[in-house]
């Protein structure tokens, strides 16, 4: 059976699964890079789209709707009269070269990046960072000057984000290989419990491999769609283990031969 055929089999036969555990680990190995690429790509779709989105209106906002600005010296400077305020989609910048706006008014927004004479303000959710342009001292930084990275970064964009998306999918792929190792270590208490002593840790992790398969594609779903689960990991992490115990039963006992009489 393939593994394309496999993985659909994972999606609802126990028994199909249990039977898996007499091929190759390489197989398997293998199974799991398909497995990781095939639940990554929603949320790469995502992110890459989002990711286009973030570099197309940050340089048509810098060219269309914030003045001319500047920084010289450790310095911020605006051609403004008073502070410059954009707010789009829970997401605020201002430009404050005169600092009129006090740091209570700025926390006031919910997000928001801050632009002062003499530092940046960067306010999240619970969380306020500052960077003092004194670290720019002796570099010159001009709208223009931003407009032109913007423009360099979209045209490298596809090189970027196939880069970011690669190691990503490394990422999750060790990550799920650390799961399936963990996951085969319960595996091996259920065995026992079910009296499969004729499965070994080489099963286990094989059969585990499988039974993630189902929690894995779910999950991803969900997080594609927006949808954020309390204790996801976790609750991922017991569907598997649940899925684990109803291969290891599909599993059959080895019977004991029963000795003729004056063996």
């Amino acid at each position: 059976m393939n593994i394309f055929s496999q993985f659909v089999k994972s999606l609802y036969s126990p028994k199909a699964m249990a039977s898996f555990r007499f091929q190759g680990i390489g197989k398997t190995i293998l199974y799991v890079f398909l497995l990781v690429l095939i639940t990554s790509i929603p949320m790469f779709i995502t992110f890459g789209t989002s990711a286009m989105k973030l570099v197309s209106s940050t340089d048509d906002f810098l060219k269309n709707e914030t003045p001319d600005f500047y920084i010289q010296n450790g310095e911020f400077f605006a051609d403004v009269e008073e502070p410059f305020i954009s707010e789009e989609g829970g997401f605020t910048i201002i430009l404050d070269p005169d600092n009129e706006l006090s740091l209570n008014e700025i926390r006031s927004y919910e997000e928001v990046v801050a632009i002062q004479s003499k530092e940046i303000i960067f306010q999240g959710v619970g969380t306020t960072d500052y960077v003092p342009l004194s670290d720019f001292q002796g570099t010159e930084v001009t709208k223009d000057d931003l407009i032109s990275f913007m423009d360099s970064v979209g045209n490298s964009f596809p090189i970027i984000i196939t880069v970011l998306l690669l190691f990503g999918y490394l990422f999750f792929t060790a990550t799920k290989f650390i799961q399936i190792s963990i996951l085969a270590l319960f595996g091996l208490v259920l065995k026992n419990m079910l009296q499969r002593t004729n499965l070994q840790y080489r099963h286990m992790w094989i059969l585990s491999a499988y039974a993630v398969t189902l929690p894995t594609l779910i999950f991803a779903i969900l997080q594609a769609a927006g949808i954020a689960l309390p204790f996801s990991t976790l609750l991922s992490f017991a569907v598997s283990l649940f899925i684990l115990f109803l291969i290891i039963k599909e599993v059959r006992v080895k019977k004991a031969i029963p000795r003729t009489p004056g063996e």
